[in-house]
């Protein structure tokens, strides 16, 4: 299974369940993951969520949760230097080991 191909099952199911299975931060994921470095209103656009929405998500699977706490280490978040009040988003170290074994699958 490749990545496009998961992240159409997991657009599939999260809308048997949305709130209780944050399948979104999957699908922010695996579409990081598949553009190599994006912009969060790229994500937004892409996966029809709102930007507080993309915020949180991004800062989950970062290193540091917006409350504070430790985040996954999977993403990257960094000033895009062509436009400084932008930030791109890419995949950690962590975040690619993921994405390498997920291709296996």
């Amino acid at each position: 299974m490749d990545l496009d191909q998961l992240g159409v099952a997991l657009a599939a199911a999260s809308v048997l369940s949305p709130t209780s299975f944050p399948v979104h931060h999957l699908e922010v994921f695996l579409f990081v993951a598949r553009k190599g470095h994006c912009t969060y209103e790229e994500i937004q656009e892409e996966l029809n969520l709102s930007n507080s929405t993309v915020s949180r998500t991004v800062h989950s699977l970062g290193f540091m949760h917006r409350k504070g706490y430790e985040g996954l280490g999977l993403l990257n978040v960094d000033r895009d230097p062509k436009e400084g009040r932008r930030f791109l988003v890419s995949l950690s170290d962590k975040g690619q080991r993921l994405k390498r074994q997920l291709e296996l699958i």
